[in-house]
């Protein structure tokens, strides 16, 4: 099986096992919808840090800015 069939198929397997594991919890509602806002949080906290642009970052190191366009020199 090449890649591009079989990162499709992995999703696909993924996503009926986390339907299937939802079900099976059903009756601890309260515990997987914790769990699942907990996920929540943090993916957009990784999908925040990945989505940094990376001059704000390097700012933020104190790295040497090497793409500037100010006017000015650094000091």
């Amino acid at each position: 099986m090449s890649l591009a069939l079989a990162i499709p198929a992995a999703e696909a397997a993924m996503f009926t096992a986390g339907c299937a594991a939802i079900h099976a919890l059903r009756r601890q509602a309260d515990g997987v919808t914790l769990g699942l806002a907990g996920l929540l949080a943090i993916v957009v906290l990784l999908l925040g840090i990945a989505w940094t642009p990376d001059l704000y970052l390097a700012a933020q190191t104190d790295d040497v800015l090497v793409e500037t366009t100010l006017s000015q020199p650094i000091p």
